[in-house]
C-alpha cells in the first residue's frame, strides 16, 4: 500500500493490507502523521494535540503482536483521532477552550479503553467548537477549522476537527460527541457517515459534559461499513443486517422552501426507496421546547471541573468573567451561566417534555406506518466563518433519545456537501446501519 492509497482507504482495506503484510502499522501511522504535517496548517486546522512518538510506539507494538500471530482486534494497527473533550490518559482535555489547555487526563475514558482494546493507534486530538456549545467550530484554543471541501466555510460542529480529519484523509475513523447534532452536522458538511445512537448506548464517562441527558459520543467515517464497525466497538453491541421492509417518510416541514439544491439532493438520494411525504408541523417547535442543554450546561461543567486544579476557570461564570473565550460564544456562555439550572421547576418540565415527545414520535411512526423519518441534517448550506449557522434538524434525535444517522447525499454547485438524516425509534440502530449500506452516495 502506498501513501496515496491510504488517504481514501476503508478500515477493511487497511486491515487486508496489514494481514497481507503489504503495509505495517508503523507505515500507516507514518502516513497519517505525514498527511497532517502536509495539509493541516494552515489549510484545515483540524488538530489540537498530536502525539507522534506515542503513536509510533503503539504502532510498533501492534506490528509485534501481528508478527507473533496474536489475535488481531478489529482496529489493530489503524490510526484513529479523538475529539478534544474526551479523556485520553496523559493528554490534555481542553475541549476547545484556552482555559482548559492545562487539564491533563489521569485515565482513559471508557470509549478510549474500548478503542485501545480493539487495537486502534491513537495519534492525537481534534479541534472542536468551544466546550461543545455550538455548531460552527469556533474555539479560543484553535480558532476555526475549515470545511474539508471548501476553505473558509464551516465544517459544522462541535466535532469539527474529527469530521475534517476523516474527510481530508488523516485517518479512516475519528470519534466525536453529539449533544444536539455535533456528530451528524459535521458528517453532513464533510461528506461523511455519522451516527448518534440510542440514548445511553455508549458511556459518556470521561467526556467534558455539555448536557448529561443529551450527550453521547459517536463515530465519523467515510463508509457505512466503517461506521457499523466503529459503532459496534464503541457500544459493545452487534447489529445484525436488518431485512425489515423500509418504510421511509419524508418530513415535509424539515426542508427550507428556498434551498432547492439541498432539497433536491436529499430527495434524489431517497428515490430508490419509494418514500412518501409525511407532515408533522409541530415537530420542530416540540423539539426546541424539549431541549435541556441550557438547564444542565453550567452545573455539569462545574461538577466536571471541580477536581481539575489545572483548569484556569472552574465554572461557566468564571469562564464568562475571564473574557477568554471565542467571541462567537458570548451570548450562549453569558445566557447559560445565568440560567436557573437543574434545581428550577422548569427543568422537571423539560424532562417531561422529552418523555412525552418520544411517545408522540412513536405514535406518529405507527400512524404513518413508517420506520424511518428522512430530512436534511441541516436545511441550510455551511456558512462562512464568523457567521451563525441556522437550519439544523438534528435536535429531534437528541431530545427524544432516538438514534439518527447522517448519510452523504451529494454536493451543491459550489462543492459543499449535503447530508441526509434518517431517524429511527430507540434501539433500531440495526435498521439505520443496514439502510446506510444501500444508499448510493453521490
Amino acid at each position: 500500500m502506498q501513501y496515496a492509497d491510504y488517504l481514501t482507504a476503508s478500515i477493511n482495506d487497511l486491515q487486508q493490507a496489514l494481514t497481507q503484510r503489504t503495509v505495517s502499522a508503523r507505515q500507516l501511522t507514518t502516513f497519517a502523521l505525514q498527511r497532517i504535517g502536509e495539509v493541516d496548517q494552515p489549510r484545515y486546522n483540524a488538530i489540537t494535540w498530536l502525539f507522534a512518538d506515542q503513536a509510533l510506539a503503539a504502532a510498533d507494538a501492534s506490528d509485534v503482536r501481528r508478527q507473533r500471530g496474536e489475535v488481531a482486534g478489529p482496529l489493530e494497527g489503524i490510526p484513529v483521532l479523538i475529539k478534544d473533550n474526551i479523556e485520553v490518559q496523559g493528554w490534555p482535555t481542553s475541549a476547545g477552550s484556552v482555559l482548559l489547555r492545562e487539564v491533563i487526563a489521569s485515565d482513559d475514558a471508557p470509549l478510549v479503553t474500548r478503542l485501545r482494546k480493539a487495537g486502534a493507534i491513537l495519534i492525537g486530538k481534534t479541534a472542536m467548537h468551544e466546550l461543545a456549545a455550538g455548531i460552527t467550530g469556533a474555539s479560543s484554543l484553535s480558532g476555526f477549522t475549515h470545511n474539508a471541501w471548501v476553505e473558509g466555510r464551516s465544517p459544522g460542529g462541535s466535532s469539527s476537527g474529527s469530521a475534517v480529519a476523516v474527510s481530508a484523509g488523516y485517518v479512516p475513523l475519528a470519534i466525536g460527541s453529539d449533544t444536539a447534532g455535533s456528530v451528524r452536522i459535521p458528517a453532513a458538511f464533510n461528506h461523511l457517515f455519522g451516527l448518534r445512537m440510542t440514548r445511553g448506548a455508549i458511556s459518556t464517562d470521561g467526556i467534558v459534559p455539555l448536557s448529561p441527558t443529551q450527550d453521547i459520543p459517536g463515530p465519523l467515517a467515510r463508509s457505512a461499513a466503517d461506521l457499523r464497525l466503529a459503532s459496534e466497538i464503541l457500544s459493545g453491541q452487534q447489529f445484525a443486517e436488518s431485512d425489515e421492509p423500509l418504510r421511509i417518510g419524508i418530513w415535509q416541514e424539515g426542508f427550507a422552501a428556498d434551498e432547492d439544491e439541498i432539497n433536491q439532493a436529499v430527495r434524489a438520494a431517497l428515490v430508490d426507496f419509494a418514500p412518501r411525504e409525511v407532515s408533522y408541523p409541530q415537530l420542530e417547535t416540540l423539539a426546541a421546547d424539549a431541549n435541556i442543554i441550557g438547564y444542565e450546561f453550567a452545573g455539569a461543567l462545574a461538577a466536571y471541573l471541580a477536581d481539575k486544579p489545572q483548569a484556569q476557570s472552574r465554572t461557566l461564570a468564571e469562564v464568562v468573567a475571564s473574557k477568554r473565550y471565542h467571541p462567537q460564544l458570548e451570548t450562549v456562555f453569558t445566557t447559560r451561566a445565568q440560567h436557573p439550572g437543574v434545581e428550577s421547576e422548569g427543568y422537571q418540565q423539560v424532562q417531561q417534555r422529552q418523555r412525552e415527545l418520544y411517545l408522540l414520535l412513536a405514535e406518529f411512526f405507527a400512524a404513518q406506518q413508517i420506520n424511518l423519518l428522512a430530512y436534511p441534517v441541516v436545511r441550510r448550506a455551511p456558512v462562512k466563518h464568523g457567521e451563525m449557522q441556522e437550519g439544523s434538524n438534528a435536535l429531534i434525535s437528541a431530545v427524544t433519545g432516538a438514534p439518527a444517522i447522517s448519510i452523504p447525499a451529494g454536493f451543491s454547485a459550489e462543492g459543499l456537501p449535503i447530508g441526509l438524516e434518517l431517524l429511527a425509534l430507540r434501539g433500531r440502530e440495526d435498521l439505520l446501519l443496514s439502510v446506510a449500506d444501500k444508499f448510493r452516495c453521490a
